[in-house]
Protein backbone atom coordinates (compact mmCIF):
# COMPACT_ATOMS: atom_id res chain seq x y z
CA UNK A 1 0.00 0.00 0.00
CA UNK A 2 3.51 2.10 -0.24
CA UNK A 3 3.72 3.56 -3.94
CA UNK A 4 0.89 5.31 -5.49
CA UNK A 5 2.63 5.39 -9.31
CA UNK A 6 0.57 4.07 -11.98
CA UNK A 7 1.15 0.54 -12.78
CA UNK A 8 4.27 -0.18 -14.32
CA UNK A 9 6.36 -3.32 -16.25
CA UNK A 10 8.76 -4.25 -13.61
CA UNK A 11 7.27 -7.52 -13.35
CA UNK A 12 7.93 -10.47 -16.06
CA UNK A 13 4.36 -12.06 -17.44
CA UNK A 14 3.79 -15.57 -15.90
CA UNK A 15 4.63 -18.61 -18.16
CA UNK A 16 1.70 -19.88 -20.27
CA UNK A 17 -0.95 -21.30 -18.01
CA UNK A 18 0.16 -20.20 -14.85
CA UNK A 19 -1.62 -17.23 -13.08
CA UNK A 20 0.74 -14.59 -12.00
CA UNK A 21 -0.43 -14.98 -8.39
CA UNK A 22 1.15 -18.48 -7.92
CA UNK A 23 4.31 -17.55 -9.90
CA UNK A 24 5.38 -14.09 -8.51
CA UNK A 25 4.71 -14.22 -4.80
CA UNK A 26 3.25 -12.23 -2.87
CA UNK A 27 1.15 -9.99 -4.63
CA UNK A 28 2.00 -7.07 -2.83
CA UNK A 29 4.81 -6.91 -5.65
CA UNK A 30 2.64 -7.16 -8.78
CA UNK A 31 1.53 -4.14 -10.71
CA UNK A 32 -2.03 -3.92 -10.90
CA UNK A 33 -2.16 -4.30 -14.44
CA UNK A 34 -0.24 -7.71 -14.53
CA UNK A 35 -2.86 -9.29 -11.42
CA UNK A 36 -6.60 -11.00 -11.79
CA UNK A 37 -7.78 -9.45 -8.79
CA UNK A 38 -10.76 -10.13 -6.80
CA UNK A 39 -13.09 -7.65 -7.41
CA UNK A 40 -13.16 -6.30 -3.66
CA UNK A 41 -9.34 -5.51 -3.60
CA UNK A 42 -9.38 -3.15 -6.73
CA UNK A 43 -10.11 0.38 -4.31
CA UNK A 44 -7.09 2.18 -5.42
CA UNK A 45 -7.20 4.54 -2.75
CA UNK A 46 -6.17 7.95 -3.81
CA UNK A 47 -2.89 8.95 -1.31
CA UNK A 48 -4.72 10.79 1.22
CA UNK A 49 -6.79 7.84 2.40
CA UNK A 50 -3.80 5.28 2.50
CA UNK A 51 -1.81 7.80 4.60
CA UNK A 52 -5.01 8.12 6.49
CA UNK A 53 -5.26 4.18 6.76
CA UNK A 54 -1.76 3.77 7.93
CA UNK A 55 -1.60 6.28 10.60
CA UNK A 56 -5.22 5.31 11.63
CA UNK A 57 -3.61 1.94 12.00
CA UNK A 58 -0.77 2.69 14.02
CA UNK A 59 -3.04 5.09 16.37
CA UNK A 60 -5.36 2.19 17.18
CA UNK A 61 -2.76 -0.63 17.67
CA UNK A 62 -0.88 2.19 20.06
CA UNK A 63 -3.98 2.99 21.80
CA UNK A 64 -4.62 -0.74 22.80
CA UNK A 65 -1.42 -1.65 23.88
CA UNK A 66 -1.52 0.94 26.62
CA UNK A 67 -5.37 0.60 26.82
CA UNK A 68 -5.11 -1.42 30.25
CA UNK A 69 -2.87 1.31 32.41
CA UNK A 70 -6.00 2.12 34.30
CA UNK A 71 -7.59 -0.72 35.15
CA UNK A 72 -4.16 -2.31 36.64
CA UNK A 73 -5.07 -1.20 40.02
CA UNK A 74 -8.12 -2.90 39.54
CA UNK A 75 -6.72 -6.19 38.07
CA UNK A 76 -4.34 -6.25 40.97
CA UNK A 77 -7.22 -6.55 43.74
CA UNK A 78 -9.11 -9.06 41.68
CA UNK A 79 -6.39 -11.34 40.91
CA UNK A 80 -4.14 -10.37 44.08
CA UNK A 81 -1.29 -8.99 41.24
CA UNK A 82 1.68 -6.69 42.95
CA UNK A 83 3.24 -3.78 41.60
CA UNK A 84 6.17 -6.14 40.33
CA UNK A 85 3.22 -8.41 38.40
CA UNK A 86 2.27 -5.00 36.66
CA UNK A 87 5.62 -4.41 35.14
CA UNK A 88 6.47 -7.70 34.35
CA UNK A 89 3.01 -7.21 32.16
CA UNK A 90 4.42 -3.98 30.37
CA UNK A 91 7.65 -6.18 29.89
CA UNK A 92 5.61 -9.00 28.56
CA UNK A 93 5.04 -6.83 26.01
CA UNK A 94 8.46 -5.64 25.34
CA UNK A 95 9.91 -9.05 24.92
CA UNK A 96 7.40 -10.00 22.44
CA UNK A 97 7.99 -6.96 20.42
CA UNK A 98 11.60 -6.63 20.56
CA UNK A 99 12.56 -10.26 18.87
CA UNK A 100 9.57 -10.28 16.50
CA UNK A 101 10.36 -6.58 15.15
CA UNK A 102 14.19 -7.50 15.41
CA UNK A 103 13.17 -10.74 12.97
CA UNK A 104 10.80 -9.55 10.77
CA UNK A 105 11.85 -6.07 10.77
CA UNK A 106 12.48 -6.48 6.88
CA UNK A 107 9.63 -8.54 5.30
CA UNK A 108 7.49 -4.78 4.75
CA UNK A 109 10.36 -4.25 2.08
CA UNK A 110 9.86 -7.71 0.65
CA UNK A 111 6.18 -8.64 0.42
CA UNK A 112 4.94 -5.30 0.69
CA UNK A 113 3.35 -2.96 3.88
CA UNK A 114 -0.07 -3.94 3.61
CA UNK A 115 1.02 -7.54 3.75
CA UNK A 116 1.99 -6.87 7.80
CA UNK A 117 -0.42 -3.98 8.47
CA UNK A 118 -3.53 -5.74 8.07
CA UNK A 119 -2.65 -9.25 9.67
CA UNK A 120 -1.40 -7.07 12.85
CA UNK A 121 -4.28 -5.28 12.96
CA UNK A 122 -6.40 -8.35 13.25
CA UNK A 123 -3.93 -10.07 15.60
CA UNK A 124 -4.35 -7.00 17.85
CA UNK A 125 -8.03 -7.37 17.75
CA UNK A 126 -6.98 -11.15 19.20
CA UNK A 127 -4.92 -9.95 21.52
CA UNK A 128 -7.89 -7.73 23.24
CA UNK A 129 -10.04 -10.33 23.46
CA UNK A 130 -7.66 -12.67 25.30
CA UNK A 131 -7.02 -9.90 27.82
CA UNK A 132 -10.84 -8.87 27.99
CA UNK A 133 -11.28 -12.39 29.42
CA UNK A 134 -8.37 -13.04 31.39
CA UNK A 135 -8.78 -14.60 34.82
CA UNK A 136 -4.37 -15.32 35.75
CA UNK A 137 -1.48 -13.39 35.06
CA UNK A 138 -0.94 -15.90 32.52
CA UNK A 139 -3.72 -15.38 30.30
CA UNK A 140 -2.92 -11.33 31.24
CA UNK A 141 0.72 -12.32 30.06
CA UNK A 142 -0.64 -14.31 26.85
CA UNK A 143 -2.67 -11.05 25.99
CA UNK A 144 0.49 -8.78 26.21
CA UNK A 145 2.49 -10.96 24.31
CA UNK A 146 -0.01 -10.65 21.13
CA UNK A 147 -0.31 -7.22 21.57
CA UNK A 148 3.41 -6.70 21.33
CA UNK A 149 3.65 -9.03 18.37
CA UNK A 150 1.05 -7.28 16.43
CA UNK A 151 2.76 -3.80 17.27
CA UNK A 152 5.79 -5.20 15.61
CA UNK A 153 4.78 -6.51 12.67
CA UNK A 154 2.64 -3.03 11.97
CA UNK A 155 5.81 -0.47 13.46
CA UNK A 156 8.06 -0.74 10.76
CA UNK A 157 5.81 -1.66 7.46
CA UNK A 158 3.61 1.53 9.00
CA UNK A 159 6.56 3.84 9.52
CA UNK A 160 8.04 3.19 5.92
CA UNK A 161 4.57 2.94 4.25
CA UNK A 162 4.07 6.50 5.25
CA UNK A 163 7.98 7.13 3.94
CA UNK A 164 6.47 5.78 0.67
CA UNK A 165 3.33 7.10 0.61
CA UNK A 166 5.34 11.26 1.22
CA UNK A 167 8.27 10.83 -0.24
CA UNK A 168 8.14 14.65 -1.16
CA UNK A 169 7.45 15.57 2.32
CA UNK A 170 9.85 13.38 4.61
CA UNK A 171 9.40 15.27 7.62
CA UNK A 172 5.51 15.19 7.74
CA UNK A 173 6.12 11.37 6.99
CA UNK A 174 8.14 11.94 10.24
CA UNK A 175 5.88 13.79 12.39
CA UNK A 176 2.92 11.39 11.68
CA UNK A 177 4.75 8.25 12.23
CA UNK A 178 5.94 9.48 15.77
CA UNK A 179 2.18 11.90 16.40
CA UNK A 180 0.78 8.51 15.86
CA UNK A 181 3.31 6.50 18.15
CA UNK A 182 3.31 9.06 21.00
CA UNK A 183 -0.59 9.81 20.51
CA UNK A 184 -1.86 6.23 20.72
CA UNK A 185 0.15 5.98 23.98
CA UNK A 186 -0.85 8.83 25.53
CA UNK A 187 -4.59 8.45 24.39
CA UNK A 188 -4.50 4.37 25.67
CA UNK A 189 -4.72 5.02 29.44
CA UNK A 190 -7.32 8.30 29.08
CA UNK A 191 -9.69 5.98 26.50
CA UNK A 192 -9.57 3.09 29.06
CA UNK A 193 -10.24 5.04 31.58
CA UNK A 194 -13.18 6.48 30.04
CA UNK A 195 -14.92 3.37 28.94
CA UNK A 196 -13.82 1.79 31.93
CA UNK A 197 -16.50 3.57 33.88
CA UNK A 198 -19.53 1.42 33.25
CA UNK A 199 -20.63 -1.92 34.97
CA UNK A 200 -17.85 -3.54 33.23
CA UNK A 201 -14.58 -2.07 33.57
CA UNK A 202 -12.53 -4.94 32.52
CA UNK A 203 -14.35 -5.91 29.22
CA UNK A 204 -15.96 -2.92 27.85
CA UNK A 205 -12.82 -1.49 27.18
CA UNK A 206 -11.22 -4.26 25.44
CA UNK A 207 -14.35 -5.14 23.46
CA UNK A 208 -15.14 -1.31 21.97
CA UNK A 209 -11.16 -1.40 20.89
CA UNK A 210 -11.54 -5.06 19.44
CA UNK A 211 -14.65 -3.71 17.52
CA UNK A 212 -12.76 -0.75 15.97
CA UNK A 213 -10.04 -2.56 14.92
CA UNK A 214 -11.81 -4.81 12.99
CA UNK A 215 -13.85 -1.91 11.08
CA UNK A 216 -10.32 -0.56 10.39
CA UNK A 217 -9.34 -4.27 8.54
CA UNK A 218 -12.41 -3.38 5.95
CA UNK A 219 -10.70 -0.27 4.40
CA UNK A 220 -7.58 -2.53 4.60
CA UNK A 221 -8.98 -5.52 2.91
CA UNK A 222 -10.47 -3.64 0.01
CA UNK A 223 -7.69 -1.25 -0.84
CA UNK A 224 -5.69 -2.39 -3.98
CA UNK A 225 -1.76 -2.96 -2.51
CA UNK A 226 1.04 -1.42 -3.85
CA UNK A 227 4.84 -2.40 -4.54
CA UNK A 228 6.99 -1.16 -1.58
CA UNK A 229 8.73 1.90 -1.83
CA UNK A 230 9.91 3.16 -5.83
CA UNK A 231 9.59 0.57 -8.62
CA UNK A 232 11.59 -1.76 -9.78
CA UNK A 233 13.53 -1.47 -13.27
CA UNK A 234 12.03 -3.31 -15.89
CA UNK A 235 13.43 -7.14 -16.17
CA UNK A 236 14.61 -7.00 -12.42
CA UNK A 237 13.73 -10.23 -10.73
CA UNK A 238 11.40 -10.60 -7.80
CA UNK A 239 12.33 -9.64 -4.46
CA UNK A 240 11.55 -12.83 -2.74
CA UNK A 241 10.62 -15.99 -4.38
CA UNK A 242 11.23 -18.25 -1.83
CA UNK A 243 10.90 -18.56 2.41
CA UNK A 244 14.21 -18.11 2.87
CA UNK A 245 14.38 -14.09 1.99
CA UNK A 246 12.16 -13.47 4.89
CA UNK A 247 14.66 -15.38 7.41
CA UNK A 248 16.05 -12.81 10.27
CA UNK A 249 18.35 -10.46 9.58
CA UNK A 250 20.81 -8.44 10.83
CA UNK A 251 19.77 -5.33 11.94
CA UNK A 252 21.11 -2.61 9.99
CA UNK A 253 21.66 1.34 10.52
CA UNK A 254 22.04 3.69 7.33
CA UNK A 255 25.19 3.97 5.62
CA UNK A 256 24.92 7.73 6.10
CA UNK A 257 23.86 9.55 8.87
CA UNK A 258 24.55 6.95 11.25
CA UNK A 259 25.60 9.29 13.91
CA UNK A 260 22.51 11.12 14.32
CA UNK A 261 20.79 7.60 13.88
CA UNK A 262 22.23 6.35 16.86
CA UNK A 263 21.76 9.23 18.84
CA UNK A 264 18.23 9.11 18.35
CA UNK A 265 17.93 5.60 18.94
CA UNK A 266 19.54 6.67 22.61
CA UNK A 267 17.13 9.55 22.73
CA UNK A 268 14.75 7.04 21.60
CA UNK A 269 15.47 4.44 24.54
CA UNK A 270 16.03 6.95 27.39
CA UNK A 271 11.95 8.28 26.11
CA UNK A 272 10.80 4.86 26.49
CA UNK A 273 12.21 4.10 29.52
CA UNK A 274 10.29 6.89 31.06
CA UNK A 275 7.74 6.29 29.29
CA UNK A 276 7.34 2.94 30.51
CA UNK A 277 7.11 3.79 34.26
CA UNK A 278 5.16 6.32 33.92
CA UNK A 279 2.19 4.04 32.61
CA UNK A 280 3.22 1.32 34.67
CA UNK A 281 3.35 3.09 38.12
CA UNK A 282 2.37 6.50 37.57
CA UNK A 283 -1.65 5.80 39.28
CA UNK A 284 0.15 4.33 42.03
CA UNK A 285 2.44 6.86 42.43
CA UNK A 286 -0.06 9.69 42.33
CA UNK A 287 -2.55 8.08 44.09
CA UNK A 288 -1.48 8.91 47.73
CA UNK A 289 0.20 12.94 46.27
CA UNK A 290 -3.23 13.56 44.63
CA UNK A 291 -5.46 11.57 47.28
CA UNK A 292 -7.52 9.83 44.94
CA UNK A 293 -8.16 6.18 43.49
CA UNK A 294 -9.87 7.50 40.43
CA UNK A 295 -9.07 5.96 37.56
CA UNK A 296 -9.64 8.31 35.52
CA UNK A 297 -7.32 10.58 37.68
CA UNK A 298 -4.04 8.25 37.41
CA UNK A 299 -4.60 7.48 33.81
CA UNK A 300 -4.52 11.59 32.91
CA UNK A 301 -1.12 11.82 35.18
CA UNK A 302 0.20 9.29 33.16
CA UNK A 303 -0.53 10.76 29.81
CA UNK A 304 0.06 14.34 30.89
CA UNK A 305 3.91 13.02 29.66
CA UNK A 306 3.21 11.19 26.43
CA UNK A 307 0.25 13.55 25.49
CA UNK A 308 2.92 16.76 25.89
CA UNK A 309 5.65 14.79 23.79
CA UNK A 310 3.06 14.09 20.82
CA UNK A 311 1.77 17.91 20.89
CA UNK A 312 4.84 19.46 20.44
CA UNK A 313 6.09 16.92 17.51
CA UNK A 314 2.74 17.57 16.06
CA UNK A 315 2.58 21.67 16.06
CA UNK A 316 6.30 21.86 16.99
CA UNK A 317 9.06 21.96 13.38
CA UNK A 318 12.26 20.04 14.05
CA UNK A 319 15.01 21.79 14.03
CA UNK A 320 18.93 20.49 13.05
CA UNK A 321 20.08 23.33 15.95
CA UNK A 322 22.08 21.46 18.08
CA UNK A 323 21.34 23.59 20.90
CA UNK A 324 17.70 23.34 21.08
CA UNK A 325 17.86 19.72 20.49
CA UNK A 326 20.55 19.51 23.62
CA UNK A 327 18.25 21.81 26.17
CA UNK A 328 15.12 19.45 24.72
CA UNK A 329 17.39 16.80 26.52
CA UNK A 330 18.04 18.59 29.34
CA UNK A 331 14.24 19.72 30.13
CA UNK A 332 13.22 15.85 30.10
CA UNK A 333 16.06 15.32 33.07
CA UNK A 334 14.59 18.42 34.13
CA UNK A 335 11.22 17.84 34.33
CA UNK A 336 11.90 13.98 35.94
CA UNK A 337 13.40 16.25 38.69
CA UNK A 338 10.35 18.21 39.33
CA UNK A 339 8.04 15.09 39.40
CA UNK A 340 10.47 13.40 42.01
CA UNK A 341 10.26 16.92 43.95
CA UNK A 342 6.59 16.49 43.44
CA UNK A 343 6.41 13.33 46.16
CA UNK A 344 9.26 14.34 48.26
CA UNK A 345 7.31 18.04 48.93
CA UNK A 346 3.92 17.09 48.61
CA UNK A 347 3.13 19.75 45.88
CA UNK A 348 0.88 18.56 43.40
CA UNK A 349 1.85 21.60 40.72
CA UNK A 350 5.47 20.04 40.25
CA UNK A 351 4.28 16.58 39.28
CA UNK A 352 1.84 18.23 36.63
CA UNK A 353 4.73 21.07 36.03
CA UNK A 354 7.47 18.28 35.59
CA UNK A 355 5.12 16.40 33.30
CA UNK A 356 4.39 18.69 30.99
CA UNK A 357 7.77 20.06 30.54
CA UNK A 358 9.51 16.78 30.22
CA UNK A 359 7.23 15.42 27.53
CA UNK A 360 7.25 18.81 25.75
CA UNK A 361 10.95 18.73 26.04
CA UNK A 362 11.36 15.31 24.77
CA UNK A 363 8.97 15.66 21.92
CA UNK A 364 10.85 18.69 20.70
CA UNK A 365 14.45 17.04 20.59
CA UNK A 366 13.14 13.53 19.96
CA UNK A 367 11.48 14.32 16.84
CA UNK A 368 14.31 16.34 15.91
CA UNK A 369 16.91 13.93 15.93
CA UNK A 370 14.39 11.16 14.22
CA UNK A 371 13.34 13.13 11.26
CA UNK A 372 17.34 13.85 10.57
CA UNK A 373 17.39 10.11 11.14
CA UNK A 374 14.62 8.68 8.50
CA UNK A 375 15.97 11.42 6.29
CA UNK A 376 19.64 9.48 5.98
CA UNK A 377 17.63 6.03 5.40
CA UNK A 378 17.92 3.88 2.16
CA UNK A 379 14.35 4.03 1.07
CA UNK A 380 15.36 0.23 -0.45
CA UNK A 381 15.39 -0.61 2.88
CA UNK A 382 13.87 2.04 5.04
CA UNK A 383 11.55 -1.13 6.36
CA UNK A 384 14.21 -2.48 7.77
CA UNK A 385 16.47 0.53 8.86
CA UNK A 386 13.28 1.49 10.87
CA UNK A 387 13.12 -1.52 12.70
CA UNK A 388 16.20 -1.35 13.74
CA UNK A 389 15.58 2.40 15.15
CA UNK A 390 12.30 0.93 17.09
CA UNK A 391 14.19 -2.28 18.37
CA UNK A 392 16.33 0.07 20.31
CA UNK A 393 13.62 2.29 21.34
CA UNK A 394 11.45 -0.40 22.65
CA UNK A 395 14.28 -1.78 24.80
CA UNK A 396 13.92 1.14 27.08
CA UNK A 397 10.61 0.09 27.70
CA UNK A 398 11.78 -3.14 29.31
CA UNK A 399 14.63 -3.81 31.66
CA UNK A 400 15.03 0.02 33.25
CA UNK A 401 10.87 -1.26 34.23
CA UNK A 402 11.44 -4.50 35.68
CA UNK A 403 14.59 -3.02 37.52
CA UNK A 404 12.02 0.11 38.90
CA UNK A 405 9.41 -2.89 39.97
CA UNK A 406 11.97 -4.64 41.87
CA UNK A 407 13.22 -1.84 43.70
CA UNK A 408 9.98 -1.38 44.40
CA UNK A 409 9.66 -4.12 46.00
CA UNK A 410 11.92 -4.17 48.40
CA UNK A 411 12.43 -0.27 49.19
CA UNK A 412 9.22 1.23 48.20
CA UNK A 413 7.69 2.97 45.40
CA UNK A 414 9.74 6.54 45.63
CA UNK A 415 13.08 5.48 46.59
CA UNK A 416 12.72 3.10 43.40
CA UNK A 417 11.23 5.66 41.12
CA UNK A 418 14.05 8.20 42.86
CA UNK A 419 16.48 5.88 42.04
CA UNK A 420 15.45 5.45 38.06
CA UNK A 421 15.03 9.37 37.61
CA UNK A 422 18.40 9.81 38.71
CA UNK A 423 19.90 7.30 36.26
CA UNK A 424 17.62 8.55 33.52
CA UNK A 425 18.26 12.24 33.84
CA UNK A 426 22.21 11.45 33.96
CA UNK A 427 21.34 9.62 30.55
CA UNK A 428 19.57 12.86 29.13
CA UNK A 429 22.34 15.31 29.93
CA UNK A 430 24.68 12.59 28.60
CA UNK A 431 22.86 12.95 25.35
CA UNK A 432 23.08 15.76 25.17
CA UNK A 433 26.39 16.53 25.47
CA UNK A 434 26.69 14.26 22.49
CA UNK A 435 24.86 15.85 20.72
CA UNK A 436 26.44 19.21 21.28
CA UNK A 437 30.03 17.39 20.29
CA UNK A 438 30.76 18.40 16.40
CA UNK A 439 30.76 15.44 14.01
Amino acid sequence: MADLSPAGTGLRTAPSGTRLSEALLPLELAPRAQLQLAAVSRWNALRGIRVGLCSAALLLLLIGANLATPVYPLLQQRLGLSAFDTTLLFTVYVFALVPTLAAAGHWSDLVGRRALILPAVGLAASGDAIFATANSFGQLAAGRAVQGIAVALATGAAGAALGDLLPDHPTLAAKLTLACSAGGVALGPVVGASLAGGAHPLLTPFLVHAVALLVLCVPLALVHPRMPGARRPHGTPPRITTALHLRPRKLTVPAAGRRVFLLASGAGFVSYAVFGVYLSLAPAFSAGLLHTHDRMVGAVVAALLLGSSAAAQLLIPPTANRRIIALGMTGLALGLGLVVTAEYAHVAALLFLGSVLGGTCQGIAFRSLFTSAVAAMDPARRGSEMSTLWVIVYLGSSLPIVSVGALSQHYGLLPAVSGFAVVAATACLGLAAAVLKRA
